[in-house]
């Protein structure tokens, strides 16, 4: 069995999107990180993650905190416009095995992010 192995780093932060004030992004991308991350969607992923209060490399990330989530990837990143009011939206959602990923990186903003995602 191949494994596809993919890792993200910068630093966490809100911006507009859209419509939408605070849509999570990653410095280091040009994209709101759900959109980035679409293609893990249905994909059984396993998410290790380090997120500290500045730069770090992975092994001093690794002595501060570890956390680990496991589970099939649901993503989903839209914009959508309603032509019978005008509004426009966003839809933004990353989760794996059932654990929120994306709010509990949002609980993070400002802090430096380190995440590994592995697709099995």
């Amino acid at each position: 069995m191949t494994c596809t192995t993919k890792t993200y780093e910068g630093l966490l932060c809100l911006h507009n999107h859209g419509e939408a004030p605070d849509v999570l992004f990653l410095s280091s991308l040009s994209d709101p990180i759900a959109e980035e991350l679409c293609w893990i969607h249905n994909k059984k992923v396993t998410a290790r993650y380090w997120v500290s209060d500045k730069p770090c490399t992975k092994e001093e990330a690794i002595d501060a905190t570890i956390l680990t989530v496991m589970g099939i990837g649901k993503v989903d990143f839209n914009s959508r416009y309603s032509e019978l009011t005008g509004y426009l939206w966003t839809d933004e959602e990353l989760k794996i095995g059932g654990h929120n990923l994306l709010n509990e990186l949002k609980s993070y903003v400002g802090k430096w992010l380190i995440l590994d995602l592995e697709v099995h």
